[in-house]
């Protein structure tokens, strides 16, 4: 069936049990019954059966979109960290993102640069080499020796996804996420916590 127009277009008015959708926001990562601010029912071959819903968040009121059952923007992929510094932070979100949507090779580059900007705001010197900045924060304590082995695979990730064509498969880019994530936590997580409770008690 192709499109008939906005006529076809149903706009409930919060009424009824079709006006409220249940999910989780992609934006603020709350789970919501969420305003439906529009949707659009059609049968495509073999009359299978196709829903569009336009949703609006009730926590940010920002918008999401429905087909059949999957929501767009999804949650990103990989633990919320906090106490990030801005520049960190937006890299590890924007690295996230990527694995949302399967740009598996940007979010490796994207972690190997977190690694830059993590000893740079620890006080490595800029526009040094690679190497010199996981010295830097092997030597100040940040990256200790269990920690070696799995902090080095994010910058063999990067490396690969640099220098390779082969594209990174899901598994690889989601490991290298994940490891970026668990020194984001312990770099700055643990203190921003630490530093909270000890404020709260003092």
């Amino acid at each position: 069936m192709s499109f008939q127009g906005h006529r076809s277009i149903s706009k409930p008015d919060g009424s009824t049990k079709d006006a409220w959708e249940t999910y989780t926001c992609g934006y603020c990562g709350t789970k919501v019954s969420g305003a439906v601010v529009a949707y659009y029912d059609w049968k495509g071959p073999a009359q299978n059966h196709y829903s569009n819903k336009w949703l609006l968040c009730t926590s940010c009121t920002r918008p999401s979109a429905k087909f059949n059952s999957i929501v767009s923007p999804g949650l990103p992929f990989g633990p919320s960290i906090q106490g990030l510094p801005d520049e960190v932070g937006a890299s590890y979100n924007e690295a996230r993102r990527c694995m949302e949507v399967n740009a598996y090779t940007a979010a490796e580059l994207i972690c190997r640069k977190i690694l830059m900007h993590v000893a740079a705001d620890k006080g490595a010197k800029e526009k040094g080499s690679f190497d010199s900045y996981l010295t830097y924060l092997a030597e100040k304590g940040y990256v200790t020796p269990p920690m070696k082995g799995w902090v080095d695979l994010i910058r063999q990730h990067g490396n690969k996804s640099t220098h390779k064509l082969d594209s990174p498969e899901e598994e690889r880019a989601q490991s290298t996420v994940m490891f970026t994530a668990e020194l984001l936590r312990l770099v700055y997580e643990m203190e921003f916590m630490a530093n909270k409770f000890t404020q709260e008690q003092s």
